[in-house]
């Protein structure tokens, strides 16, 4: 499990967020627009640091900017943890060595194996090509099968010893199952470290926002973390549970706000914004 060192704990500076059910506005939701633009304000006027943490490519999560009208980010998790982008500010993209980081961690396997391995497979639809990445392979199922599928592509893999995962989540929107295989041990939370330790951030000036499965390894990595008002209450509730084991129970913030209403309030909570609309609690 990805976890951050907490020895130095330092003010939080950067936002790093889910998209889908966390920062973009649900459609029923009005207030969720107007934070929007409340939260893009702050971010600016504060000149904040923004991650986008997402399940979706990069070209998927450029559709969402303009669709939404999303701030751009700084930086850019995609592909649940399988890759990285950045946006704004000059030097070298991280890309290419997170690439070959991925590839020193699975061995040098790549999707193209694990689809071998779940050819056949009963309950399972491959995603569109587009969301195929090199160190990821991408499926559909029913949203109440998403556990037994899991189980039998894990045998699948170990039968055929290839270090690869999955993760799990469901479609706020189309109530499907999404099962994203990638190498044992990343995630949107490795991908996070990983980055802030190449990148001009530290991982404990982090806060992270999430409201589904492919978010559990980034909200109790250690980051400060927001669980939406909308997330399912087995999710909000292994969070806190195991944050407060850790003895880091201040870590946990559960929002009463809906999607990009509850990161708002999670940051103000926080203290991300340092102008009296709110203050962290730790």
């Amino acid at each position: 499990m990805t976890e951050i060192n907490l020895q130095s704990p330092l003010p939080p500076a950067v936002l790093a967020t889910d998209l889908d059910g966390t920062l973009i506005p649900l459609p029923e939701v009005e207030e969720n627009r107007r934070d929007l633009r409340e939260l893009t304000r702050l971010l600016r006027a504060h000149r904040r640091l923004l991650v986008f943490a997402t399940g979706r490519s990069v070209l998927s999560m450029e559709e969402a900017i303009a669709t939404h009208g999303l701030p751009h980010p700084d930086w850019a998790v995609c592909d649940v943890g399988t890759t990285l982008h950045r946006f704004v500010g000059r030097g070298e993209d991280a890309a290419e060595r997170y690439e070959r980081h991925l590839e020193e961690l699975s061995g040098g396997v790549d999707g193209a194996e694990v689809e071998e391995a779940l050819a056949g497979m009963a309950g399972v639809q491959m995603q569109d090509p587009g969301a195929q990445r090199r160190f990821k392979v991408s499926y559909y199922c029913e949203a109440e099968r998403v556990g037994a599928v899991e189980r039998e592509a894990a045998e699948r893999c170990a039968a055929r010893d290839l270090p690869y995962e999955a993760l799990t989540s469901v479609d706020p929107f189309s109530g499907v199952g999404l099962l994203d295989f990638v190498p044992h041990g990343v995630s949107k939370a490795h991908a996070l470290v990983w980055l802030a330790t190449h990148a001009d951030f530290h991982p404990g000036e982090v806060i992270y926002a999430g409201d589904s499965g492919n978010d559990l390894a980034a909200l109790i990595a250690g980051f400060r973390a927001i669980v939406v008002g909308n997330a399912r209450e087995e999710l909000r509730a292994e969070v806190q549970r195991d944050l407060v084991e850790k003895g880091r129970g201040e870590r946990f913030f559960g929002s009463r706000g809906l999607a990009t209403s509850g990161v708002l309030e999670g940051c103000r909570h926080y203290g991300l914004f340092p102008d009296g609309s709110g203050a962290e609690h730790e």
